[in-house]
């Protein structure tokens, strides 16, 4: 009876134990962490999904723009201050295949995150440039410590709610992948290329939709109703561009296509490169 007393008493003691407030230790620091976070979107209506990376392809706008402007956002935890305060990004010379000058350019001594905020962009200008419609670079960003932040966020899940399954994304670093690569549209390959435009290339493919204003969503909806390309306008088209490039040929800049050689559509539409021979 006596045993049964004291495992009585012993299991109330634990029970009592086990309802204790305990001090739980926590994270805490004066310095402030920095990451990057970019939304890409929304899973639901709470949910938000980040993404550590970024491609661009100059083919999705028009051939008359040289150059954007992307960036990458880069958010803070902790105090936010008064002041304008310097962080520190680099670039990733192992993660990056982009020359700097050629396809881009950076600033990366004046970036801030300004006074009263905990949100900043990193802008980067890519410049368009031949050799991407036959290959993609990459340029790749890191933070580093400096005075004012630390990296405590080398990974993150990729999605802002605990009961969501997500992945794992770089909080330290972000890429951006350029390219200008194209296929040959089913509209040019089927019905225009014997009688307009001659042989399909990237380069010929870029002048044509400059000259013409063509993005690439036209040549998607090409021969629909309501269409901008048809082929009862082509011959017009066609003419548009043979007239950019006499005037070209003309002025001592002749147009050189992919193969090096001076650029041509068909034989109805030619070209007068006499005076280069």
């Amino acid at each position: 009876m006596k045993w049964k007393i004291i495992l009585f008493v012993l299991s109330l003691n634990i029970a009592f134990s086990a309802c204790e407030k305990k001090d739980i230790s926590v994270f805490s620091t004066d310095d402030t962490g920095i990451y990057f976070q970019m939304i890409r979107g929304y899973y639901g209506t709470n949910t938000e999904v980040y993404i550590d990376s970024l491609d661009f392809s100059f083919a999705s706008v028009q051939a008359s723009i040289r150059d954007v402007i992307l960036n990458a956002t880069v958010r803070t935890m902790g105090k936010v201050a008064d002041h304008d305060r310097p962080f520190k990004v680099v670039v990733d010379k192992e993660g990056t295949t982009a020359m700097e000058g050629v396809h881009y350019e950076i600033d990366v001594d004046t970036v801030v995150i300004p006074a009263g905020e905990s949100t900043a962009y990193v802008n980067v200008r890519f410049f368009r440039t031949d050799d991407l419609m036959e290959k993609s670079v990459r340029l790749a960003l890191r933070l580093e410590d400096n005075e004012y932040f630390k990296c405590y966020f080398p990974e993150y899940k990729n999605m802002n709610t605990y009961t969501t399954t997500g992945v794992q994304i770089h909080g330290d670093s972000f890429s951006f992948t350029l390219s200008e690569m194209y296929t040959i549209p089913w509209y040019w390959r089927v019905i225009i290329e014997t009688d307009y435009f001659g042989e399909w290339t990237p380069k010929k493919f870029v002048v044509i939709n400059m000259v013409c204003g063509f993005t690439m969503a036209d040549w998607d909806r090409a021969g629909g109703t309501g269409a901008k390309i048809i082929y009862g306008r082509c011959g017009f088209f066609a003419t548009m561009v043979q007239k950019y490039l006499q005037g070209q040929a003309d002025a001592g800049t002749p147009v050189l296509d992919s193969d090096g050689k001076y650029m041509q559509l068909d034989p109805d539409y030619a070209v007068d490169y006499s005076r280069y021979e």
